[in-house]
């Protein structure tokens, strides 16, 4: 209803005010998409073909049958997007092209793309399509330097491409990834082919930059803010945006240098304990892909903590005294307590002290790979960190209830039935 009258109003050249409301109205999202009996990709499939910004784009009106399997819709809310940025615009080196790969590059954010964001993207088609197929753009252009060229591909789709690490506000406004790039990229492109180089660069070099630009007065220039250090700050400020406004701690200065990292082609993931050895107290680090020489877990990744002003210490491959509560703490099969990475495509779901429950799996799933046998294999784990778990040892107890094509829904016994 809204939709029709908006084209007539707009037709006729009437009161762009009313015409703009009558918009809102006819972008506002389905709420029979958030179906707990629908699996990830029907739910984002609906709400394309409920939004007629994106759902004139599509092919015919066969396309939007929730009956089509997972991979189809999938395929079809990607060809929709690419179509509906194409219409504004949008047009892509592929071909051969150092964009080729456009396509399968947002399939894989679509795929494994989180409900709240599909809530965040999609209310406003316009501002959720740039943000996604500029994503995907900044992604292919720092592939194409010599240190992201290296990277397997699917280590660059789960490790560099995705524009979120946790649960953290999507800062559309701040473009973190171009912002980032900006800032760190000539320093970094010094390292040539050398990751080592390249990690030891980041590091020291993001604690340094002004990413807010500079302001004047008459006295002067005035330099914009930098990343600073603040316990005690999460999961409040968790986004490079509100990290560079308000400071941040472990956590929000972990998913910067994450997102720093993969800003300039580098591959990083976050780490940490949902739960330490103290009560109500988590803690989370860095992994850096690095594969010219073994880590202390006999694989590629590498542990730093976060790096803010005031806070640009913290040993390398070693645990700091934080990163040792969460060790002392591991449970052998909790979720909590026991040492977690994120990974895009996971399909086991990574809760947080702040993200828990089905209600939180639901709307906001964070893939999750359980690290806590590399850990305490290597590291020592218990309150002496004398106990060596192995990974099936350490494995969350979960009750698997429900299979969700695009995500594995696991639930504890404890929670009962699925969230709806």
């Amino acid at each position: 209803f809204f939709c029709r009258l908006w084209s007539t109003w707009h037709r006729m050249g009437l009161n762009r005010y009313v015409g703009f409301f009558l918009l809102l109205g006819c972008t506002a999202m389905d709420a029979k998409c958030f179906n707990a009996d629908f699996t990830s990709a029907q739910t984002l499939l609906c709400v394309m073909c409920r939004t007629p910004i994106l759902s004139v784009a599509m092919e015919d009106e066969s396309s939007c049958s929730l009956d089509i399997g997972d991979d189809k819709a999938i395929d079809v809310a990607t060809n929709t997007l690419l179509s509906a940025g194409e219409l504004q615009g949008w047009r892509w080196l592929d071909g051969g092209g150092p964009e080729t790969n456009v396509t399968e590059c947002l399939s894989h954010l679509l795929k494994y793309m989180p409900r709240r964001d599909m809530l965040s993207l999609f209310s406003d088609p316009f501002d959720g399509m740039t943000f996604l197929l500029s994503t995907v753009r900044e992604a292919l252009s720092v592939r194409q330097t010599p240190l992201a060229s290296q990277l397997p591909w699917d280590i660059f789709k789960d490790y560099v491409l995705p524009y979120s690490v946790l649960d953290e506000k999507l800062d559309f406004k701040f473009q973190w990834r171009s912002r980032l790039h900006r800032a760190l990229s000539q320093d970094i492109e010094k390292a040539g082919t050398n990751i080592t180089d390249a990690l030891y660069r980041l590091v020291d070099a993001v604690p340094s930059i002004y990413p807010q630009g500079v302001l004047a007065n008459e006295s002067g220039l005035i330099r914009g803010r930098e990343f600073r250090w603040k316990s005690e700050t999460a999961p409040a400020f968790l986004s490079p945006e509100e990290v560079l406004r308000y400071g941040g701690s472990c956590t929000g200065t972990g998913i910067l240098l994450v997102k720093a990292a993969r800003a300039v082609g580098l591959a990083a993931r976050l780490a940490g304990c949902s739960e330490s050895i103290v009560a109500n107290d988590d803690h989370h680090w860095v992994e850096f892909y690095l594969p010219a020489f073994k880590s202390p877990f006999g694989d590629v990744w590498h542990t730093r903590e976060g790096v803010s002003v005031g806070n640009k210490q913290g040993p390398w491959d070693n645990p700091s005294a934080p990163m040792s509560g969460c060790l002392q703490g591991v449970s052998p099969g909790d979720d909590l307590h026991t040492i977690w990475a994120t990974k895009w495509s996971s399909e086991v779901f990574l809760p947080t002290l702040w993200h828990q429950g089905q209600k939180a799996e639901y709307w906001g799933f964070i893939g999750g790979e359980n690290r806590c046998g590399s850990y305490c294999s290597s590291w020592g784990c218990g309150v002496n960190r004398t106990s060596h778990y192995k990974q099936e040892e350490c494995e969350p107890k979960y009750k698997k209830i429900e299979k969700d094509s695009q995500r594995t829904r696991r639930v504890k016994p404890r929670y009962g039935q699925f969230y709806k």
